[in-house]
């Protein structure tokens, strides 16, 4: 049973949605674009997920939305924009959750 309102867990998952934002603008800005950005910004966004996960782990129908999310090598395009790509559909997976739950 969840011991924890659903108003807290959406409060929780409003400080990720704005940490969320934060990781898009440092992204975008950062003009470094080799392999070593690359495992940097894969483990910042890593964490940030697992935190959300964590947070999401007595509500499996909105964890198994965001967890059905990419993360990583997909596709033929640049890290950057699968990294920035993956960042906006979390945020917008949040941003339902959110909503339900407030």
């Amino acid at each position: 049973m969840n011991a924890v309102p659903d108003r807290e867990i959406a409060a929780q998952l409003a400080a990720f949605r704005r940490e969320s934002v934060d990781l898009e603008r440092r992204l975008r800005g950062d003009i470094v674009s080799a392999p070593d950005s690359e495992l940097y910004w894969r483990s910042q966004i890593g964490v940030w997920r697992g935190l959300i996960e964590r947070t999401l782990v007595n509500y499996p129908i909105q964890l198994r939305a965001i967890s059905q999310i990419p993360s990583g090598d997909v596709g033929d395009t640049h890290w950057t924009d699968r990294a920035l790509a993956e960042i906006l559909e979390v945020r917008a997976k949040l941003d339902a959750t959110i909503e339900r739950l407030s």
